[in-house]
């Protein structure tokens, strides 16, 4: 069973190398070397569905079964083509014009071989490309808040929250002691108020140090300069108990006042606030709709694009990173240009016995074709020939039947002459044994 498997395996084998089982069956030892390379194209095509299922699993963020049958998909893909890249590869009389042939081949197979190596150099370097990525996102993040914060916009919102702020208070405290106490008037009555009553407070201290000594004239106890402290005192006094009559009735009526006001206020300043909410709605919604996209492009940014910058960031602070990495893509991609570059140097050297034969069979095939090809030209002649000759019989005796019939035509024309010359003289003989009178003419 397992020489079977080993025979079949090498069956298929040499189906991917696209090998002439009748040509290796004269030259056995060279089975071998098409085997080995139906193992190449086969290893290479393996390569290319690792490197392709990796990279729509990083890209497109596909579950891993499903990048997996993609990858597949690409596998059979390259290997078709390194395929017949190989078997397309001519062996020219002069070495020259092999590689000359060789070349575009040999160029395709290096586009291919880069596409395929490019993930697979990523994947061997993904932590630190994974780290890189991480930053560059952070950066960006950074540089996306930096720009928000000095779009005007923001400060737009800014002052439009800080304004509905300020109107959802004043309309939820409505008329207080605070705006009956900052009315201008208010405000103005209250300060002669304060100053006459600083004015009473500092007669009244005159008017007891006068009393008891301590001030004024220096004498104890009561007298003229006592009556006249105390006479100013209460001139004060009743000016500051007016002043506080006077003061409250004022509040009283601007807080009527404010009242009547507040209705207006609160239905424009409803208006207001309507207005700004909705301003203040509609620019929240914008920024937050470019915070959102640039939300999903963080999110996203771990892509091969992504990568690639971010293992180009790293060469340029790490050249031994870079020199691995350039040293790695390029022998992946020397492993999936092998088949090809191999082909193009067995083309260029001696012919082996394998080419040989299948040279050999390619001359036998083409001399079979032309003698096939002679000898059905000349069948062709032959059949051309006697059919030729058929038609000219034919011909010929259609010319002696039209003869005859052109002969009998004419035999019959002379009897229906003859006969008509010969009753034409009948009736002229007749005519002439009945009279010489009258002579008929024949008509």
């Amino acid at each position: 069973m397992k020489l079977l498997s080993r025979a079949a395996l090498s069956e298929h084998l040499l189906t991917v190398a696209g090998a002439n089982r009748e040509v290796l069956r004269e030259a056995p030892k060279e089975r071998g070397k098409q085997v080995a390379m139906g193992a190449v194209l086969l290893s290479t095509a393996g390569l290319a569905m690792v490197s392709a299922s990796y990279a729509l699993h990083i890209a497109l963020h596909l579950w891993v079964p499903v990048a997996i049958l993609g990858g597949l998909v690409w596998g059979l893909v390259i290997l078709n083509l390194d395929r017949w890249l190989v078997v397309s590869s001519p062996r020219l009389k002069h070495w020259w014009s092999t590689l000359f042939m060789a070349m575009p081949r040999v160029v395709l197979a290096v586009l291919i071989g880069a596409v395929v190596s490019t993930p697979l150099t990523l994947a061997v370097f993904s932590a630190e490309i994974g780290t890189e990525v991480r930053v560059m996102a952070a950066e960006a993040e950074d540089e996306f808040n930096q720009r928000m914060q000095d779009d005007s916009r923001t400060a737009e919102l800014e002052a439009g929250q800080a304004r509905i702020a300020e109107l959802e208070a004043d309309l939820a405290d409505g008329v207080t002691q605070d705006d009956v106490n900052e009315a201008p008037a208010v405000v103005d009555m209250q300060r002669r108020l304060d100053e006459v009553t600083t004015r009473y407070e500092a007669a009244e201290a005159a008017y007891n140090a006068e009393i008891d000594g301590t001030g004024g004239t220096g004498d104890q106890g009561f007298g003229p300069a006592t009556d006249a402290r105390r006479a100013d005192r209460d001139r004060l006094r009743a000016e500051r108990d007016d002043l506080a009559l006077q003061l409250e009735a004022l509040k009283a009526e601007t807080y009527e006042q404010l009242l009547a006001e507040e209705s207006q206020k609160t239905i424009d300043q409803e208006n207001e606030l309507a207005d700004l909410r909705a301003d203040v709605a509609s620019l929240q919604q914008r920024l937050d709709a470019e915070a959102a996209a640039h939300e999903a492009a963080v999110d996203g940014s771990d892509g091969i694009l992504a990568r690639l910058t971010a293992m180009s960031r790293l060469e340029d602070g790490n050249p031994t990173l870079g020199t691995a990495h350039r040293l790695l893509f390029w022998f992946m991609t020397a492993l999936e240009c092998l088949p090809i570059l191999f082909k193009t140097m067995l083309a260029l050297g001696p012919p082996s016995l394998y080419e040989r034969l299948l040279a050999l069979g390619d001359e036998k095939v083409e001399e079979r074709v032309k003698l096939r090809m002679q000898t059905e030209y000349e069948e062709a002649e032959v059949l051309a020939k006697a059919a030729l000759g058929a038609a000219e019989a034919r011909a010929a005796r259609t010319l002696e039947a039209e003869s005859r019939a052109t002969g009998m035509v004419l035999d019959a024309q002379l009897e229906v002459t003859r006969q008509g010359v010969e009753r034409w003289r009948d009736e002229q003989l007749l005519d002439a044994d009945a009279g010489p009178s009258f002579v008929k003419q024949p008509v």
